[in-house]
């Protein structure tokens, strides 16, 4: 079974996804704080890693570079979830080498569409 791993500091946001996630059957894992996230990321390696921009420790971007940096982690997709500006969403898809975006609110089908490029549900 896949687990995606949310790193997301606002409750709603997570309740959300973690709905969506576990009605497909996938395990879900969250974290409020990049340090959590990492730490959580390290000892699970899960199949996915939706991120968050603003977190309430470490930008988002820092923790992107971390993640590409850790071996053990390098090849797990990392897709943005953020109510950024599209055009700086894709920015930093592009700079830090990360795997895609997802806009903030997001709806279920936007969600899966970019999700579903790396589990299949």
């Amino acid at each position: 079974m896949a687990t995606i791993l949310l790193i997301e500091d606002i409750d709603d946001n997570a309740t959300l996804v973690k709905k969506a996630v576990e009605a497909k059957g996938i395990d879900f894992l969250w974290a409020s704080t990049g340090t959590e996230g990492m730490k959580i990321a390290l000892e699970t390696i899960p199949d996915l890693i939706l991120l968050d921009l603003g977190l309430p420790d470490i930008d988002g971007q820092t923790l992107s570079a971390w993640i590409r940096e850790e071996k053990t982690l390098w090849k797990i997709p990392v897709i943005v979830m953020t109510a950024w500006p599209e055009n700086t969403a894709k920015q930093t898809v592009e700079a830090y080498q990360l795997d895609g975006y997802i806009s903030k609110p997001f709806n279920l089908k936007d969600f899966w569409d970019t999700v579903g490029e790396f589990i299949k549900a």
